[in-house]
């Protein structure tokens, strides 16, 4: 990936244990623990900050790229307008990616005061090449003819999808197999994210809203990341479950229990379990 700017490697050892660390131009060591993802390719630690005073920052996953600037804000004190306002040219994002949605990677970082928006962002940068490279992104996006961004993207509408982590390798299977039959993806979440909205349901009119990241108008992948995907959705996209599902439903979203299907009468009838539930029939 090449010298990131603002970022170099350190390593920090604590109780005799050597662990990998970023230290950001400002002078702050971060050890960057993924958040929510306990299987990710590198444990956490404590962080070698010294006598200076650490702010910690938690950047769950699935958030989109101006939730997440608007988290980071909150959480560091960093104004928001400097966030919005670093280059992301300038933060060592890897040559395929179009802007920094999709590479914030969701983790724990710790900064010390005086540490820079574009330190910071670069920081998260750096994590996801790391994740990256430890997965073999590229290699094995490669051999499953995709781009890397193509991958990524996968793996962003996978994370954003309401269902258990354990439910990932399959909704990668259903959007590659909808890809090979070129049916369109028809994914709630990618209009939701063209219309800029959260929510479980969506009117017939909102799956219409023309954007190039509507899978319900526009046949393919989106353009780019829908959001930032954590490991368990990364390693999802490239390692796809087997099966020849074309459907799926979260029936319960509020216990994040989803169903597959190859039948498209099934998937008309977990829809209508999907509304029972939401108290939308």
């Amino acid at each position: 990936m090449g010298r990131r700017a603002g970022v170099r490697r350190a390593a920090v050892v604590i109780g005799g244990l050597t662990l990998s660390a970023l230290v950001l131009a400002a002078g702050a060591y971060g050890l960057l623990e993924p958040y929510l993802s306990p299987d990710a390719p590198e444990g956490g630690g404590a962080v070698a900050s010294g006598a200076r005073p650490v702010r910690r920052i938690t950047l769950p996953e699935g958030l989109r790229l101006d939730e997440a600037l608007r988290r980071i804000s909150k959480q560091t004190g960093v104004p928001l307008a400097d966030l919005r306002a670093v280059d992301s040219r300038q933060v060592g994002l890897p040559d395929y990616a179009r802007g920094l949605e999709g590479f914030l990677f969701p983790a724990t970082y710790e900064m010390a005061p005086g540490t820079t928006a574009k330190a910071l962002l670069a920081a998260m940068v750096e994590r996801f090449a790391t994740v990256a490279d430890r997965l073999d992104l590229e290699e094995r996006a490669a051999r499953m003819d995709l781009t890397p961004l193509e991958a990524v993207t996968v793996a962003s509408i996978v994370q954003a999808e309401p269902g258990r982590a354990a439910d990932y390798p399959k909704i990668a299977r259903v959007i590659y197999n909808r890809l090979v039959r070129d049916m369109p993806l028809r994914i709630d979440a990618t209009a939701l994210y063209a219309l800029g909205k959260r929510t479980s349901r969506l009117s017939p009119g909102e799956t219409k809203v023309g954007s190039p990241y509507n899978t319900y108008t526009r046949r393919g992948l989106p353009p780019g990341p829908i959001s930032n995907p954590g490991v368990r959705a990364l390693r999802a996209a490239l390692h796809p479950a087997k099966g020849d599902w074309y459907w799926f439903v979260t029936t319960n979203p509020a216990h994040r229990i989803t169903k597959f299907t190859d039948k498209e009468s099934e998937f008309v009838r977990y829809r209508e379990e999907l509304n029972e539930n939401l108290g939308t029939n």
